[in-house]
């Protein structure tokens, strides 16, 4: 028996010993399961659905048969590429970082005689760089 992956297309001949009604099969290829039917219970219900529209449809014997042509997983692919993502946000916001930190380090040393008064320990930080904390 031949049975398709549903999700991506892949084909793979399988003993009719191994498929019992309504076992479950996995993909080899993207892991996805289904229920694999019969090939020749497909087509005797394509064929009945066939005959249904050609009797529901008004001067549909002359029309050629419908067939639903089936995209393969690649197609899909094909037909919806992958954009990439805008580098923008990303650089602005490593840009926006670096202006928090560069005006943090400006804050802590314009202020950094009202800094050591808030907190005295800081001014060991501040004479550790050679800062006067006093100083204004």
């Amino acid at each position: 028996m031949r049975i398709t992956c549903p999700s991506c297309s892949a084909g793979y001949e399988v003993p009719d010993s191994l498929m019992p009604a309504g076992r479950i099969a996995r993909c080899a290829r993207c892991g996805g399961e289904w229920t694999p039917v019969a090939v020749s219970a497909v087509a005797g219900e394509a064929d009945a659905d066939a005959r249904t529209v050609e009797q529901a449809l008004p001067g549909a014997e002359d029309a050629a048969p419908w067939s639903v042509a089936r995209q393969s997983a690649m197609d899909r692919l094909a037909a919806n590429p992958v954009r990439t993502p805008s580098r923008l946000p990303l650089g602005l916001a490593w840009a926006a970082s670096v202006l928090v930190l560069v005006l943090a380090v400006w804050a802590a040393f314009a202020w950094r005689a009202d800094i050591a008064a808030a907190w005295p320990p800081s001014g060991r930080v501040y004479a550790l760089f050679g800062l006067q904390a006093d100083a204004k």
